[in-house]
């Protein structure tokens, strides 16, 4: 297996392999750029109620349950050491981590699809527009330019 990303300036994806006490693991990162959709969630919210931020967490408890279901054994991260380095702007991001042992089934391109999925269902949700989910597979790119115009229609509305 190698490493699959999808990343772009509002959100990261990166799943690898690896050994890890002589067994196969999946080394899963994401991240998200918390100054490109804070003109999103600012004055909306309270202090600490960060819905894009809560939503990359549910992403990787539903990345939890997606891994059991394939048989797989998840575990937090912690540390991240392994996720060093992938944002790729010099913003400021929040990232979370997971471990996969036992990955079985689970291919790193399916976990990578199901969380970029999953993660704009939840900013889209979280803008409280009436903009639909596009269309799948789409590049980082197109992604991020449809991010964009999202992030700027919450602005204007």
């Amino acid at each position: 297996m190698k490493k699959h990303e999808y990343i772009n300036d509002y959100i990261y994806f990166t799943v690898r392999p690896d050994r890890r006490g002589g067994k196969d693991v999946l080394i899963y990162c994401s991240g998200i750029n918390l100054d490109r959709f804070l003109q999103m969630t600012r004055g909306r919210l309270g202090l600490g109620s960060n819905p894009i931020l809560s939503g990359l967490k549910l992403v990787k408890y539903d990345l939890c349950t997606l891994a059991l279901s394939h048989g797989a054994t998840p575990h937090d991260h912690c540390g991240h050491s392994d996720c060093f380095g992938i944002a790729p702007t010099k913003e400021a991001w929040y990232s979370e981590a997971l471990l996969i042992e036992n990955p079985c089934s689970l291919l790193p391109d399916e976990i990578i699809s199901f969380a970029v999925k999953s993660m704009l269902n939840k900013i889209i949700n979280t803008s409280l527009s009436d903009h639909e989910v596009p269309d799948f597979p789409l590049t980082p790119y197109d992604l991020q330019a449809h991010l964009e115009i999202l992030c700027k229609a919450v602005v204007i509305a």
